[in-house]
């Protein structure tokens, strides 16, 4: 803190997944154009994320650097491990360095303020905040002079923990104003604008007949956002925003046309969490994009806000795929979600999306409190019915995950009640660490929230697998079956399989992914090569018609295969958990559970499950989630 009157801000991300994606770091570059516009000029961008350097690497820049300001862009809690030791390492070499932390991991700030080098925490919208904090920072004589600023959480001069209100949500049509010239003076265009003939061969979303049409042929792709937010607040989901905002049609255009003239994009990509709830400005997007002879897709639709008519007009103006938050087959587990959407919804949606021929993925969360055999097997029920209705339906294609309870959710704070994450900074903090840089999907560091053993859900997951393949099997055939196998771009030779593995960030959870297994030409592996390799999980993707009829050895199937996946020592642990289950369920004792399975934030809210005495109060609205 001083009062130079042109300080030197860094703004760095972190690595996210284990390759980097082609998503653009929007909140990054939002943040930059911000402050680039209001006068402070020596604002740098280094992408982590994307450059991936050697970490020692990265210290050097940022040392070299010398930020006076060194922003630190962390999208999601998973983030935690490299952003703590970056922050530590950077304070032992440049002391003087403000660093402030923003981006999903905020929720912790508590824990980042007490237990890393971050001196700041922005829990509000990033674009209102850090105008605020560097012209604070400019004449602050202390930490409490920031008191000032809205969405900010820090430790004041005594160490006591500040959490100051929310701002006012930026103006819709401010949302995302990118300024694209950052990435080109960085020389990450080609990277971040990928080619149209280099997406379509491995991208599910581009199996629509107009992409081979030849004017599209040297297309770029882009991601942009139509929205920011969302309309509900499902009780697993980890975000900042309160409500949505959509950006006004007009302005969407013009960002949309600046990058057709400017980077001959032919393909979009809309990152959207809630796209489209708004008719009128639906019906408004669409007549204005089909004016652009352009194709795109759709990240994020709810169920309950499309029918038949939206999907055709959708379609009729270039869309090719649309991806639905439909998480369960069953109604009790969407109420525990509060997702507000009923299962018919789900149901009608794959119909519809089947009739008018435009491809999605069946995306599940499954684990949450509550979840049992029973709705289990709704949702395997759910997933029959969707490989039912076309044999182009990919049965290996589905995406599921376990609920990862993220801090500001009503999961996590469920999950600490329950003792199933420990209740002080030191136990949270260890929490952190051990789902950093891992994915939801990711057995070993899942926290298992339901009243039934881990292996259990190890076996949910293979039997939703099973049931799914077993119905596509008995409706279209075998041959139609593993001729789906052999167009999978998850299956090709090595060769191209190379290629595909440059571009898949391991975002979809799905069955397919198996990254050890090569096809040899046309040959379907055999079951000794696999079983030599230990692959359980490929071989009941290549042998559907033999896991089925064997579906009663499903729970050592799913026990082998985790021991291969996590070590012999986890496979222990399961085998262990299970049999004492067991055991006490069959000398009838009782099962620590929930009383009632309702909406989570409802059993916090009527304190069914405890309030936790030594929570600082001052965190409760981060705790809380918006």
């Amino acid at each position: 803190m001083n009062d130079q009157k042109q300080p030197k801000i860094l703004i760095i991300t972190t690595p996210i997944r284990h390759i980097p994606a082609t998503f653009p770091p929007l909140g990054s570059l939002s943040i930059i154009t911000v402050l680039h516009k209001a006068g402070f000029h020596d604002t740098e961008f280094y992408n982590i994320d994307y450059l991936r350097p050697e970490y020692a690497d990265a210290i050097n820049h940022i040392k070299e650097s010398k930020p006076d300001i060194l922003g630190i862009s962390s999208v999601v809690s998973t983030a935690y491990e490299y952003s703590k030791k970056l922050s530590i390492d950077i304070k032992k070499v440049l002391p003087n360095t403000t660093m402030i932390l923003g981006g999903n991991l905020g929720a912790s700030a508590e824990i980042i303020l007490n237990k890393t080098g971050v001196d700041f925490v922005c829990t509000g919208e990033g674009e209102v905040t850090i105008l605020d904090f560097v012209e604070c920072w400019m004449d602050a004589q202390s930490r409490d002079d920031f008191g000032r600023v809205k969405g900010l959480a820090y430790l004041d001069d005594n160490r006591n923990l500040i959490v100051t209100p929310f701002p006012d949500p930026i103006k819709a049509d401010q949302v995302y104003d990118v300024d694209w010239s950052i990435l080109d003076d960085l020389g990450h265009t080609e990277f971040f604008f990928p080619k149209w003939d280099n997406l379509r061969a491995n991208d599910k979303g581009i199996i629509d007949p107009r992409s081979l049409e030849p004017h599209r042929a040297g297309k770029r792709s882009a991601v942009v956002s139509g929205s920011k937010g969302c309309v509900a607040r499902c009780t697993f989901c980890h975000r900042w925003d309160q409500g949505i905002r959509y950006i006004p049609a007009p302005v969407i255009m013009k960002r949309i046309d600046f990058l057709i003239q400017n980077y001959n994009v032919g393909f979009i990509a809309f990152a959207d969490e809630n796209f489209g709830t708004d008719r009128k400005w639906l019906s408004h997007f669409t007549e204005e994009i089909k004016k652009r002879d352009i194709l795109w897709q759709v990240g994020g639709m709810r169920v309950n806000t499309i029918n038949p008519e939206s999907i055709q007009k959708m379609k009729d103006a270039g869309c090719v795929y649309i991806q639905f938050g439909m998480e369960s087959g069953s109604q009790k587990m969407l109420d525990i979600m509060e997702k507000v959407t009923k299962v018919e919804q789900n149901y009608n949606t794959i119909k519809w999306m089947t009739e008018k021929k435009i491809f999605t993925t069946v995306q599940l969360v499954i684990g949450m409190p509550g979840e049992t055999p029973e709705t289990i097997e709704e949702t395997s029920n759910f997933t029959s019915y969707v490989v039912e209705q076309s044999p182009d339906a990919d049965p290996n294609a589905l995406s599921i995950n376990f609920a990862q309870a993220l801090p500001g959710t009503p999961l996590y704070e469920a999950a600490r009640r329950k003792g199933k994450i420990g209740q002080t900074l030191d136990d949270e903090e260890d929490y952190l660490l051990k789902i950093s840089d891992r994915d939801a999907r990711d057995g070993e560091t899942y926290v298992n929230l339901t009243d039934y053993p881990r292996l259990y859900l190890e076996k949910w997951r293979f039997d939703i697998s099973n049931r799914t393949r077993h119905t596509y099997v008995q409706k279209w055939g075998l041959d139609r079956y593993y001729n789906i196998i052999m167009q999978s771009s998850r299956y090709k030779d090595l060769k191209e399989r190379k290629a595909f593995e440059k571009m898949d960030s391991g975002y979809f959870a799905d069955p397919a992914r198996q990254s050890e297994v090569r096809l040899d030409g046309k040959y379907i592996p055999s079951p000794w090569s696999l079983l030599k390799q230990n692959r359980i999980g490929a071989a009941s993707t290549f042998y559907p018609i033999f896991f089925w009829r064997t579906r009663h050895l499903a729970l050592i199937y799913a026990l082998l295969n985790s021991a291969n996946k996590q070590g012999l020592k986890y496979g222990f642990n399961l085998l262990w958990e299970y049999l004492s289950w067991k055991m006490n369920s069959l000398l009838n004792r009782s099962i620590p559970s929930i009383p009632e399975y309702i909406s989570l934030r409802k059993l916090i809210r009527k304190k069914s499950l405890p309030d936790i005495s030594g929570d600082n109060p001052s965190m409760a609205s981060l705790r809380k989630g918006r």
